[in-house]
């Protein structure tokens, strides 16, 4: 589905009842590359998290190895920042 929104005097954008029926009212903003893209905030953000946990496969991780995971990722990063 495609419609065109227009931002008014206050910068506002109104999406329609179709949109917030489907998805709600309250919407994550995230500023891409070239897009600005919605995404709707869960009712309960708890379990919408948990839930991307499980398809992206971390569940199968403890506390533990995810702590060192990141940990070690961190490490990477501030390494090739450097160079």
């Amino acid at each position: 589905m495609k419609d065109i929104s227009v931002a008014d005097e206050r910068d506002r954008i109104t999406l329609g009842k179709k949109i917030t029926k489907r998805y709600g009212k309250r919407f994550i903003v995230i500023d891409a590359v070239g897009e600005v893209v919605l995404r709707p905030v869960p009712k309960d953000p708890v379990k919408g998290f948990a839930e991307m946990g499980r398809r992206a496969g971390i569940n199968k991780y403890s506390m533990k190895q995810l702590k060192k995971m990141a940990e070690e990722e961190a490490e990477k990063e501030a390494i090739s920042n450097i160079r």
